[in-house]
């Protein structure tokens, strides 16, 4: 899968508002992800994104209309991750609020 490099600036330009200040930049899965020391909490991911929920929230995350679990070639869901279309990520403000929840899973 090939990443949007639009979203991956927004993502990057985003990270500031969304107080997230270490993060570093590695590619994941075919996609960009987003990296806070070791740990991957976002992936731009075609013109989605992957985001690293924590466990408290999976829930409440794939209740959200369009979110699907992260589940790699049909296989079963790899663990909290969850699928957000384009849509749900295409004004700032929605897409800090899914970077701060990922930054959230491993803090």
């Amino acid at each position: 899968m090939t990443y949007d490099a639009g979203l991956v600036a927004r993502i990057a330009d985003l990270l500031t508002a969304a107080e997230i200040r270490t993060a570093r930049q590695k590619n994941v899965f075919g996609g960009r992800g987003f990296l806070l020391g070791k740990s991957t909490f976002v992936i731009a991911w075609g013109d989605g994104l992957l985001v690293k929920t924590p466990p408290a929230d999976y829930a409440s995350a794939l209740a959200r209309p369009g979110v699907t679990p992260f589940a790699p070639d049909g296989e079963s869901p790899m663990g909290s991750w969850v699928v957000v279309p384009p849509d749900l990520i295409a004004d700032d403000p929605d897409l800090i609020e899914w970077l701060t929840l990922g930054a959230r899973s491993i803090r």
